[in-house]
């Protein structure tokens, strides 16, 4: 049987800050540095929808370390959004377009409005990784959208260090 937090609980969650929801992911990814391989720092760039009327320019940061990952960005409805997930990745063979395939599965805030009645949704990413050298790479994300959005999909650009140890 498995195990979900209680409804009190996520519904408490969602009525915190954003800056204090960062800090429980934050504090939570902590948790996981005692044996971590790397950090990467991720900065959120650009978005392009393909339809409505979004706000393309979507800044933000983003930390992973053991796969596990958190962020921050100001999303396509203009407001802060803060999430939390983690991350499988499968090396490709050398080719000069992509050195990897990801897919994050997590939760993300910020998207209540009038059409989804909810501070926390469900966050799933397909995306590639084109490294520039052995510690920046770009990363090419694309995310399916809410059944009632006037778009499908979000394409969204990234850029990634990977941070001394």
């Amino acid at each position: 049987m498995q195990r979900t937090a209680p409804p009190i609980l996520l519904h408490k969650f969602a009525r915190l800050s954003s800056v204090t929801k960062l800090s429980i992911l934050g504090a939570a990814m902590q948790l996981s540095l005692v044996h971590a391989d790397e950090t990467t720092l991720g900065i959120h760039t650009l978005s392009y929808h393909n339809g409505g009327n979004y706000n393309e320019t979507t800044p933000g940061l983003y930390l992973e370390r053991n796969n596990f990952v958190v962020g921050a960005y100001h999303n396509s409805i203009r407001n802060t959004s803060v999430y939390g997930g983690y991350t499988w990745n499968w090396p490709l063979p050398p080719n000069p377009i992509a050195n990897a395939v990801s897919f994050t599965g997590g939760l993300v805030t910020g998207y209540r409005h009038k059409g989804y009645n909810s501070d926390i949704a469900v966050l799933g990413v397909a995306s590639i990784r084109h490294d520039l050298d052995s510690r920046q790479a770009l990363r090419l994300s694309i995310l399916p959208l809410h059944k009632r959005s006037s778009a499908t999909y979000v394409l969204h650009l990234s850029y990634e260090v990977k941070l001394k140890n």
